[in-house]
């Protein structure tokens, strides 16, 4: 009878509380979009504010409006852009592997070259992330493929995944 009450006790418990891994899975967003609003503000202000940087997320947010609109960029980007958000975000890990980010990286590549040319070559060479974090045109690069890849998808296929 114990055994039976207690099962029944941890079926309910089990079933009214949030699942752990929707907990785990909003905590790694809170870091993510954190994460990318850190290097968004670095990118502009520069390093002089590590303390600021080094205090929780909820701090950050409550005392400085910038940092907020950062954020709000961050967590806007994942879900309009989420290939381009999550190429440049350095915790994100799934989903996204070489071939997606060399596939993406050769598009933006190829846009780079025709707004700048090619004497960029050494820019060039550099990994994805890097390329996104140095330079914002980059980014806004990736961010145009991906609306290609998603507006014409066979199109992209065809256009960039021959090349591997």
């Amino acid at each position: 009878m114990i055994k039976k009450l207690f099962i029944i006790l941890i079926s309910l418990i089990l079933i009214t509380s949030p699942s752990f891994s929707e907990k785990t899975d909003e905590n790694l967003k809170v870091e993510m979009y954190e994460s990318c609003a850190d290097e968004t503000f670095v990118r502009q202000f520069g390093d002089k504010f590590q303390y600021f940087l080094s205090m929780h997320i909820k701090t950050k947010i409550y005392q400085n409006k910038v940092y907020q609109w950062l954020y709000e960029d961050c967590e806007k980007q994942s879900k309009s852009k989420p290939i381009t958000f999550n190429l440049k975000n350095k915790l994100y890990k799934d989903d996204l592997d070489e071939i997606t980010a060399e596939i993406f990286g050769r598009c933006a590549d190829e846009r780079y070259v025709m707004e700048f040319g090619e004497h960029y070559n050494r820019f060039l060479e550099l990994k994805i992330r890097d390329k996104i974090r140095l330079e914002i045109n980059y980014e806004w690069f990736v961010e145009a493929c991906e609306e290609e890849y998603r507006a014409y998808p066979i199109k992209f296929k065809l256009k960039y995944f021959d090349y591997l």
